[in-house]
Formats: C-alpha cells, structure tokens, sequence
C-alpha cells in the first residue's frame, strides 16, 4: 500500500471514529441541555443532568486523543479539534454555570 493511501485510510477510519464520538457526546450533551426540572423536589432530573453531562463529558475526552493524533499526523485537518473543544464547553457550562438552582 503506498505512503499517500495509507495515510487516506488512517484519516478516513480517524474521521469515522471521531464522527461517531461526536454523535455521542452531542446526543448525552442535548440530553443534558434538556432535562429541566419540575422543582427543587425533582431529584430524578438533577440526577439525569449530571449523568448525561458526564457521559457527554466522558465521550469528548475519549475522542480528545483521537483528534490530536489524528491532527498531528496530519490524516486530518485541524478544524476537526472544534466540535471536540465546543462539546467539552458546552457540557462543562451545564454542569456547572448552567446547572439549574435547587
């Protein structure tokens, strides 16, 4: 296999797997962003932000090192280190600024 379509491979089998990560993260992220609870009582949607958000949280780290390898190597271009960096904002901003008040 030459060096060119070697490197093709590895960038299109980096940028799967950062796709699916990225689909995980938003999905828990979303779910996060959209549990609201009824009132201070509502324990069972305190928990399900703080689960999503770190499950949210959880699947961004794991992609973190897969985009910077990936970037380094160049197999991929580096906007693909923005929905990693916005995702981990996103769900830190949950489950802290915008965490709602019991």
């Amino acid at each position: 296999m030459s060096e060119a379509r070697a490197s093709w491979f590895k960038g299109a089998v980096s940028g799967v797997l950062l796709v699916i990560g990225y689909l995980l993260a938003g999905a828990a992220t979303a779910i996060a962003y959209l549990s609201n609870p009824l009132g201070p009582w509502d324990h069972q949607a305190f928990d399900h932000i703080r689960l999503f958000g770190r499950l949210g949280l959880t699947f961004a780290l794991l992609t973190a090192p897969v985009v910077i390898l990936a970037v380094t190597r160049r197999w991929l271009r580096p906007w693909w280190i923005v929905p990693c960096a916005v995702i981990m904002l996103a769900v830190w901003g949950r489950l802290t600024v915008f965490f709602p008040a019991r």
